[in-house]
C-alpha cells in the first residue's frame, strides 16, 4: 500500500474536487461551491489553509480550514476522500494537517460541522480524537440538522 502524501492545494486540483465530491453524490451546487472554497482557502495563508492527499501521485482527497484570532478555533470547513479510496488513513492525514495549521496559528482547538445523518463522519471524527458538541437545527437545510464535533488542545 502506498502512503498517503499531503501537499498544499493548488489551483490545478480543483478539477480533483469536483471529481471526488461528484463521485460522493454531492449536489451540483456543492461541488461547485467546495471546489471554488478550495481554491481560495489555498490563497490567504494568514487564515486559511487547503491541503490535498496524493496516492501515487494522484490527489483522493482534501480539506480546507479556516481559523479565526476572535475566539482562536480553527474550522474544518470542508474535507473529502474519494470513495475508491476509503478506509486507507486519507482522511485521518489531511485532519492531522489541518490539525498542525491550528496548532501553528496557536488555536486552542478545531472543530467540524456534518449533517447528523453522516453516522460514516460522525464515527470517523469520534475515532479521531474529536468530542461531540450541539446539533444545529436546519443547519444545510430545513429537514437536515448539522452536528459540531470539537477538539481542543491542551498545553
Amino acid at each position: 500500500m502506498s502512503q498517503v502524501q499531503i501537499i498544499p492545494f493548488k489551483t490545478e486540483h480543483r478539477s480533483a474536487v469536483v471529481r471526488i465530491l461528484t463521485a460522493i453524490g454531492w449536489a451540483e451546487q456543492y461541488v461547485t461551491a467546495a471546489a471554488e472554497n478550495a481554491v481560495t482557502f489555498s490563497q490567504n495563508p494568514e487564515t486559511l489553509a487547503a491541503y490535498a492527499a496524493q496516492l501515487n501521485g494522484e490527489v483522493v482527497g482534501f480539506i480546507y480550514v479556516k481559523y479565526a484570532a476572535w475566539n482562536q478555533l480553527t474550522q474544518i470547513e470542508g474535507l473529502a476522500v474519494d470513495p475508491a479510496h476509503h478506509r486507507k488513513g486519507v482522511a485521518l492525514a489531511l485532519v492531522r494537517q489541518a490539525e498542525a495549521f491550528a496548532r501553528e496559528k496557536q488555536a486552542r482547538g478545531i472543530y467540524v460541522d456534518t449533517p447528523t445523518t453522516n453516522q460514516r463522519g460522525r464515527a470517523f471524527y469520534e475515532a479521531a480524537g474529536y468530542l461531540f458538541g450541539y446539533i444545529m437545527p436546519r443547519y444545510y437545510e430545513d429537514q437536515l440538522d448539522g452536528v459540531t464535533y470539537q477538539k481542543f488542545f491542551t498545553g
